[in-house]
């Protein structure tokens, strides 16, 4: 795929005279997956990342500074490519402002200094974007098809298999064992002078087991091309393997817990399958891995995020049951959070954590809630953690009751009637308040703010509440209203 630089020569946007305003490191080498043009503001859940979003700007240019930031943030929290902003009848102080607002947030801000035509810019790049897709998938295709025909007329000859995709991909091809037992590699990642090479990882997995793992090194094929060909290859392979693979007797017994935890099997069953795992017993927590896409990275993200757990194959990806010891599990599981957001970041998986229960026989409510919210966004990339959905989905379920509109305009009316009238953030600097336990440090933290402007908002929201919460005994309905609000209910 195109980078941005590249993307800023091709003549349908290059004529609209662009100026890179920030960028953050690499920001012009990264990718451009896809080129999308929208007015609509709250647009970033429906992007997937890597995308260029091209807008006229002037839907923009009428909000306030606080709500461009959240827009700003918006974007880069969805790992977009770049935004690129017609400015043509923009102020320079407004630039700035929002020059400012995306170096902040880490995001890539291109102005675009002539009026274009957005639908030709994105006919001719995603065209283009189209058709290298295209002939990466012919090349994968034809590596896919001299192996099969070698497995077909020689056997499954590791060697030599991974000599072939190495020959045709000209790159550095390496076949591990997970137990380490063996190993195959050949071909070169290119001039050890140039730059460090690209690369692209897949496990190899064989009746629900990781028996290999597949690593890819060139210096000159591209990282799109690298990962589409770990892909196909890792199929490739695990049929190969599957000849040759016998799973070990802890591996079974693995395999047959965590198809009783899928199953939902009663009880007593699981447990006495975890019994004869050399799993510790006790809490636990199911973890659901899905690639988006033609993609083994949800395996590269297992590994790093998991090294003890049982795993399945689940659907198109893997279901894993993580074992979490006393009496410290609730923190377990938050390092476990934590690491599959740094392992997942800029990938394009989606990964959703379930929660604790405290006696692993009961797995299955975990699965059956991790499950739930796949199903909701299974085509958005990132970690979802289920536990800390719970309001969210307790706030949805609040819309149906006819109780709660008249709660909920009581509570917030008047802060919402400020936030509308004057630009300002109230009503999500009180939520983002209450869900850090009314702690001023985390929420200026993540909000990104200094505390002193926290302080400033918090002191004009307990103005218009009549009072402190926390002194006025409102903090549990308060925090129920404003997560209704926060979801678009009720508030005009």
């Amino acid at each position: 795929m195109p980078t941005l630089a590249a993307a800023l020569r091709f003549p349908s946007l290059a004529g609209a005279a662009p100026v890179v305003r920030t960028a953050p490191e690499g920001g012009l080498e990264r990718d451009v997956r896809w080129i999308h043009s929208s007015e609509v503001l709250a647009i970033a859940p429906l992007l997937r990342g890597g995308e260029v979003l091209l807008t006229g700007g002037m839907a923009l240019l009428a909000l306030a500074d606080a709500e461009r930031r959240e827009y700003v943030r918006s974007l880069a929290a969805r790992d977009v490519a770049a935004l690129a902003v017609e400015m043509t009848d923009w102020d320079e102080p407004e630039v700035e402002a929002l020059t400012e607002a995306a170096a902040e947030a880490g995001l890539t801000l291109v102005e675009l200094r002539r009026v274009v035509r957005f639908v030709d810019v994105a006919e001719e790049i995603n065209s283009a974007i189209v058709n290298r897709q295209a002939r990466i998938q012919s090349v994968v295709d034809g590596i896919s098809r001299s192996i099969a025909e070698h497995i077909a007329g020689r056997g499954p000859q590791l060697d030599a298999i991974v000599r072939l995709a190495a020959e045709s991909l000209e790159a550095r091809v390496t076949l591990t064992a997970t137990d380490g037992a063996r190993e195959e590699a050949a071909g070169s990642a290119g001039d050890p002078a140039g730059p460090a090479p690209r690369s692209a990882e897949a496990d190899i997995a064989v009746g629900g087991h990781v028996v290999a793992h597949l690593l890819i090194e060139s210096r000159a094929a591209g990282n799109d091309l690298l990962s589409a060909a770990a892909s196909r290859l890792s199929e490739v392979l695990a049929l190969a393997l599957a000849q040759s693979f016998r799973p070990s007797p802890d591996q079974i017994a693995e395999g047959r817990l965590m198809q009783a935890v899928i199953d939902g099997a009663p009880r007593k069953s699981v447990g006495r399958l975890w019994a004869g795992t050399t799993l510790p017993p006790g809490p636990a927590c199911v973890v659901l891995l899905v690639p988006l896409g033609s993609t083994t990275a949800h395996e590269a993200v297992l590994r790093r995020t998991v090294p003890r757990a049982a795993g399945a194959v689940w659907g198109r990806g893997r279901a894993v049951l993580v074992p979490l010891a006393r009496p410290d599990a609730p923190q377990r599981r938050a390092d476990l959070v934590a690491a599959a957001v740094e392992a997942v970041d800029g990938l394009m998986v989606r990964c959703v954590v379930g929660p604790l229960v405290w006696d692993g026989a009961e797995a299955h409510e975990s699965f059956t809630e991790a499950r739930t919210l796949l199903d909701e966004a299974a085509d958005q990339p990132g970690v979802v953690d289920v536990s800390a959905e719970f309001g969210n989905r307790v706030a949805r379920q609040l819309e149906a009751a006819s109780f709660v509109p008249v709660h909920v305009r009581s509570a917030l009316g008047m802060v919402h009637d400020w936030d509308r009238r004057h630009g300002t953030p109230l009503v999500e600097t009180l939520a983002r308040w209450l869900d850090s336990g009314c702690n001023a440090t985390a929420t200026a933290a993540r909000l990104h703010i200094e505390r002193q402007t926290l302080h400033k908002r918090l002191s004009k929201s307990f103005e218009l509440l009549g009072g402190d919460p926390r002194t006025t005994g409102d903090v549990f309905p308060l925090h129920v209203a404003v997560r209704v609000a926060l979801l678009g209910f009720y508030l005009p």
